[in-house]
C-alpha cells in the first residue's frame, strides 16, 4: 500500500513539471509575456564602423594618417576620446576632428608623435523613443590601436669626442627609436666584441673604455639594427674619438743646428702632437720675434718658422715653445753663418722623352768650405709655357723637385705632357740654403714614342717603350 502512495505521488511531480515546462514554450512561441500582449523593449543597435576597419594599424613618426567613424543614424551624438580618455574637439591641430557629412566623423593625425600611441575611440549615444514613450539610451563603442614607430636617430651625438689619456672614459652613443635598436660597435672597421670584455662596456648612452691610451683613439662606429615581424631597418654613425695628452715631438731626431747666409732664406720647423692641438711660440734669444723679414705658418701640428736674413743680428738660438692645457715642450735650434752656395755652372738637357727630361747638371767645387758645407743636390723649378704666360711668369706657381747626390747623379723630371714646351732653372744646395738661380733654359719633350727609364728603379738596366 505505501509503494502504491509513493508511486503516485512520483508521478504527479512529473506531471507538474511537464505541464510548467508546456507553458514556457507557449509563452515564448507567442511573443509576449504570457498575456498575449506587446514585445519587450530591446536595446537600439545602430550599425557603426571605422574605415579603414582594423583592430590596429602601423605607422611611423611625423607621418600622416585619417580614420573615419561612421554610423547611419541621424539622431545620435558621435565623438573621439584618445588613448588618456580625453574627448578630442577641437577641429584644428596636429591631431583634430573634422565633420565630414552626416553620421562620418573623421579623427586626422597630421603629424603622427609617440604620444598618439594608445587605443583611440569612437563613441556613439543613439537616443530613441519607444511606443510606451519610454527614454533608452544605449552607449555604443568602435576603437582601434595606433601602434606608433620612431626610424632610428641619434640625437645629439657628436661626432667628435675627446677623452683624457689614461682615465675610463665614455664614446657617447644617443640612440632614438621605437621599438629600440639593437646597439652593436665598431673600432676602424672591426667588430667590438663587448661580451665578457674587460676593457669594453656596452651601455645603453654609449661604450665604456677602460684606461684609455693613444691606441684607442680612432672612428668608433655605432650601429644600430632592428628586425620586427612588419618591418626591419639599420643605420649607423661614426665617431672620431680623439685622446688628449700633454704634446710630445712628432720625430725624435732633432736638428739642434742650421745655417743660412745673409741674403737668403732659412725654414726652422718645429713639429709636435698633442690633444687638443697645441699652441706654437717662437722666441729669438729669449725674446719675441719682431719686425718684417719672418713669416710663421701654422698647422695643427706644427709651426714653421721662414726667416728672410737680412742681416747677421738675426743669428743666434732660435726656441720653439709647444703648449697645451696638460704639458709644455721647448726646443732651441741654434741658427749659424753658413757659406753661400755656388750656382750650377752647368745647366742643360742631356736626353729627350716624351713625358720627361733628362738634365745635366754640375756645379765646380766649393774652396776653403768644409765638407760639411758643400752642395749636396739641386732644385729643379719647371713650368710649361702656357703655365709661364698664365702666372704672368711668376716662378712662385712653378713646380719644383729636390735631387740628392745621395740618391745618385741622374737628374730626371717625369710625367710631363707630350709635345710641350717648357721653361726650367735649377740651383745648388748645401746646408746653408740655395744659391742663385740659373739662367731659364727652354726644352720640349718628344712626339711619338720614347724611352723612359724612370719607370724603374735602376736606371739604364729595365727601359720601357712607351707609345703615345
Amino acid at each position: 500500500m505505501d509503494t502504491l502512495i509513493a508511486l503516485c505521488s512520483l508521478l504527479l511531480l512529473l506531471l507538474s513539471q511537464n505541464a510548467a515546462i508546456l507553458g514556457q514554450l507557449d509563452s515564448t512561441s507567442s511573443g509576449g509575456s504570457g498575456t498575449g500582449g506587446t514585445p519587450p523593449d530591446r536595446p537600439p543597435t545602430p550599425p557603426l564602423s571605422l574605415q579603414p576597419s582594423t583592430p590596429s594599424i602601423t605607422h611611423f613618426v611625423n607621418e600622416s594618417f585619417i580614420i573615419f567613424c561612421q554610423t547611419v543614424q541621424k539622431d545620435i551624438d558621435t565623438k573621439w576620446r584618445d588613448p588618456r580618455g580625453q574627448t578630442r574637439e577641437n577641429t584644428k591641430g596636429r591631431v583634430h576632428i573634422e565633420k565630414k557629412t552626416t553620421g562620418l566623423l573623421a579623427l586626422v593625425f597630421e603629424h603622427i608623435a609617440l604620444e598618439d600611441r594608445g587605443n583611440w575611440t569612437c563613441e556613439v549615444n543613439g537616443n530613441r523613443n519607444g511606443n510606451r514613450n519610454v527614454n533608452v539610451e544605449r552607449e555604443f563603442l568602435a576603437s582601434f590601436e595606433l601602434l606608433v614607430n620612431q626610424k632610428i636617430s641619434f640625437g645629439k651625438t657628436e661626432q667628435v669626442q675627446s677623452v683624457r689619456e689614461g682615465r675610463d672614459a665614455m664614446v657617447n652613443c644617443f640612440v632614438e627609436g621605437m621599438p629600440a635598436p639593437e646597439v652593436s660597435w665598431l673600432y676602424n672597421g672591426e667588430y667590438i666584441n663587448t661580451v665578457n670584455s674587460t676593457k669594453h662596456n656596452r651601455l645603453s648612452n654609449g661604450l665604456y673604455i677602460r684606461n684609455v691610451s693613444q691606441a684607442d683613439a680612432g672612428e668608433y662606429t655605432c650601429r644600430a639594427m632592428r628586425i620586427t615581424p612588419t618591418f626591419s631597418d639599420s643605420d649607423q654613425i661614426t665617431i672620431l674619438l680623439r685622446i688628449q695628452h700633454k704634446p710630445h715631438w712628432f720625430f725624435n731626431e732633432t736638428m739642434p743646428v742650421q745655417y743660412a747666409y745673409v741674403g737668403g732664406a732659412v725654414n726652422l720647423s718645429c713639429d709636435a702632437m698633442g690633444e687638443p692641438p697645441p699652441s706654437f711660440t717662437w722666441l729669438h734669444n729669449n725674446k719675441g720675434i719682431v719686425g718684417f723679414n719672418h713669416r710663421i705658418f701654422v698647422a695643427d701640428y706644427g709651426a714653421t718658422l721662414q726667416l728672410q736674413m737680412k742681416n747677421a743680428s738675426q743669428f743666434g738660438d732660435y726656441k720653439c715653445k709647444v703648449a697645451n692645457p696638460l704639458g709644455m715642450l721647448e726646443r732651441v735650434i741654434k741658427l749659424r753663418p753658413g757659406p753661400k752656395p755656388l750656382g750650377p755652372r752647368r745647366f742643360q738637357l742631356k736626353k729627350l722623352y716624351t713625358n720627361g727630361f733628362e738634365l745635366d747638371i754640375q756645379t765646380p767645387r766649393m774652396s776653403n768650405v768644409s765638407d760639411e758645407m758643400q752642395i749636396y743636390g739641386y732644385r729643379v723649378a719647371y713650368m710649361s709655357d702656357t703655365e709661364f704666360k698664365f702666372s704672368a711668369g711668376n716662378w712662385s706657381y712653378a713646380k719644383q723637385r729636390d735631387f740628392s747626390f745621395h740618391g745618385g747623379k741622374h737628374f730626371i723630371i717625369p710625367h710631363l705632357e707630350t709635345n710641350t714646351t717648357y721653361l726650367m732653372r735649377a740651383a745648388s744646395r748645401n746646408l746653408a740654403g740655395l744659391s742663385d738661380w740659373s739662367p731659364v733654359k727652354v726644352f720640349t719633350t718628344a712626339a711619338g714614342c720614347s724611352w723612359s727609364p724612370w719607370l724603374y728603379p735602376v736606371y739604364g738596366l729595365v727601359l720601357a717603350l712607351v707609345w703615345t
